[in-house]
């Protein structure tokens, strides 16, 4: 083995020191150039130590120390601004050189005035910034503007039954049929439009002023015998006389309602109806109550939004109307003035 071999260790740390030694000789031998030394060429000094925008910093910094006297400024439009307060300017499509001071040009959105939008803080740059609903209670804006409520509280709109809608009608129809048995005792039939449902008395007639009671559930307490009338009518241009019988309904909601039928069950002023029961399947789109829908009887009170059990209940189903197809609400606005909301519904 060679002496190499035998001392590598060795000779590797001399061989260190040589460097050394050699690149310590490169340094003093370059004294007062060492930056040159260690420069590559690829790369390129940058000696430019100025800022471009330094001028202008040293205007807002003389500016700084000033004190400054303004007059009133003034908008394109002419309206006078505070300096410290940023002016929203808007622009009108294929117009942006000549901007919209809200303040002082035309409505937007007539005839809801720019104020409006600015005082409420909403965004009057969509075209459909009237129909928005920003609080979602299901008013949109125009409305809660006419209504004078506010569009940014959900519990402040405009009256409900103007979200009120009909989703369908249920009828019930009936005809009373009487059967004199002298001595002014009458027996009375019953019998739906349909002429699947039909009821009748027990065997003892009654006389006026007692209540007609069926056998079966249908409508078995509902009526009362109330008088026995006669009344002239012009038939075949003969005068005669007819007898009518008149029925009082009993029915909570319909208490006092008096019906006339003549003696083949048709009834008098009220075309071939008869006695007409109807129910209405109601919605409210307003209030995040889309979705609910409930019935109310015709000339029944209610609520809303529609609870059951709410002590509340200013507004009355008074009217159905079959043939017009409507249905008449009666309500007492926020004035306190008495009035009807009357609601189409589809054949």
């Amino acid at each position: 083995m060679s002496w190499i071999s035998d001392n590598y260790e060795k000779a590797a740390i001399g061989g260190a020191a040589v460097i050394a030694l050699a690149f310590g000789a490169s340094v003093i031998s370059n004294k007062g150039a060492v930056e040159e030394a260690f420069v590559r060429d690829s790369v390129k000094r940058n000696d430019d130590v100025s800022v471009p925008s330094l001028p202008k910093i040293k205007e807002v910094e003389v500016s700084l120390g000033k004190v400054h006297i303004h007059g009133k400024p003034k908008t394109k439009a002419g309206r006078e601004v505070n300096l410290m307060i940023g002016v929203p300017l808007f622009a009108k499509r294929g117009e942006l050189g000549n901007p919209v001071d809200l303040p002082v040009s035309a409505p937007v959105h007539a005839p809801i005035p720019n104020s409006w939008w600015l005082d409420n803080d909403i965004d009057p740059c969509y075209s459909d910034s009237p129909e928005l609903d920003p609080d979602e209670d299901g008013f949109s804006n125009k409305e809660e503007f006419l209504a004078k409520t506010d569009p940014n509280k959900f519990d402040s709109h405009p009256d409900l039954i103007t979200k009120l809608k009909v989703v369908s009608v249920k009828t019930t129809r009936a005809h009373l049929k009487p059967s004199d048995y002298g001595s002014g005792k009458m027996k009375f039939k019953l019998q739906t439009s349909s002429g699947r449902d039909k009821n009748k008395m027990g065997p003892d007639p009654i006389a006026a002023g007692q209540p007609i009671v069926f056998v079966k559930p249908l409508m078995q307490k509902r009526f009362k015998f109330k008088a026995l009338e006669e009344k002239k009518v012009q038939k075949n241009g003969i005068m005669q006389n007819m007898k009518v019988w008149v029925i009082e309904d009993l029915k909570p909601n319909k208490k006092g309602q008096e019906y006339r039928f003549d003696k083949r069950g048709r009834r008098i002023g009220g075309g071939s109806l008869g006695i007409v029961d109807s129910t209405v399947e109601l919605s409210l789109k307003a209030l995040k109550q889309g979705g609910n829908m409930f019935k109310i009887e015709e000339n029944i009170s209610f609520s809303l939004p529609y609870d059951e059990k709410s002590t509340k209940k200013p507004y009355l189903l008074k009217k159905v109307d079959l043939e017009a197809k409507t249905a008449e609400v009666e309500y007492t606005d926020q004035d306190g003035k008495k009035k009807s909301h009357i609601m189409s519904y589809a054949k």
